[in-house]
């Protein structure tokens, strides 16, 4: 895969490829065996893809597996799109919009009966990156980028609910009038490690990192860092506990849940 697509994106994927993010390493990238498809080929339609605009490169790893229902809009130049389905059972509908030029999206395998719903996908600037990891879902989520060189990352096995919205600038300047100066924060990189949890309505508006296991509140609105392990809530959320975590079981985490924190039993 690394070998197709820009070596500044190539460098930018690997720096997520950490262990508190996701199990996909180098390795595991490379024996994928991506197989590009441009974006105009008539077979992206048997696969769920729509290309409505622009023309993204599109790697798939199974050309006979569709994905679901994406629909995407590539402004710019050098635009990739990477669907890891060879063994995919679930299905992504997303709405896929990339302003800037270089911008990359990988679709990791969300596993067994799987969701992935992207509501809409806004990449705004050149050289931006979202990751998603193995075996994350999302009933809805809105993800929007500002910024050159900025990425969102979806560690493994992420839970996000319905009407979620990451965005990693706060869409507007803000100024102090009497000296003039803007008063909030440049665009930022944000990331979940793995197995985070955002519930309902949640909002990640410069929000730079959720810790691995940790919970985001329903209808919480999240900037700077939540901790590992622990539960924000409120507006502006705050941290309510911490030493916790969840499963996707009502029944309690699993064996493979806590393995994957490294919790012992």
């Amino acid at each position: 895969m690394f070998s197709l697509i820009s070596e500044p994106m190539a460098a930018q994927l690997r720096g997520w490829l950490r262990p508190e993010i996701t199990d996909i390493d180098d390795a595991v990238m490379a024996a994928r065996g991506y197989i590009a498809l441009d974006g105009a080929d008539p077979l992206l339609r048997q696969l769920g893809i729509e290309v409505v605009g622009g023309a993204p490169g599109v790697l798939v790893t199974d050309l006979d597996r569709p994905v679901g229902e994406i629909r995407v809009m590539a402004g710019g130049e050098g635009n990739v799109i990477a669907l890891d389905n060879a063994s995919w059972q679930g299905s992504c509908v997303a709405s896929i919009r990339m302003l800037g030029d270089r911008g990359l999206f990988v679709l990791n395998d969300c596993g067994a009966e799987g969701f992935v719903r992207i509501n809409e996908m806004l990449l705004r600037s050149d050289d931006q990156l979202v990751f998603w990891g193995a075996g994350a879902t999302a009933v809805g989520v809105s993800i929007e980028l500002e910024g050159s060189g900025r990425s969102c990352v979806i560690g493994d096995d992420a839970l996000i609910s319905n009407d979620v919205w990451i965005r990693n600038y706060d869409m507007h300047a803000i100024h102090d009038l009497r000296s003039g100066g803007q008063i909030n924060r440049a665009a930022c990189d944000t990331v979940l490690e793995r197995h985070v949890w955002l519930g309902q309505d949640a909002l990640l508006l410069s929000c730079e990192r959720v810790g691995r296991g940790s919970i985001v509140g329903a209808r919480a609105m999240v900037k700077g860092f939540v901790p590992d392990l622990s539960v924000a809530a409120g507006v502006p959320a705050r941290v309510l506990r911490q030493g916790i975590s969840w499963g996707r079981s009502s029944l309690g985490m699993s064996a493979e849940e806590r393995a994957r924190l490294g919790l012992t039993a």
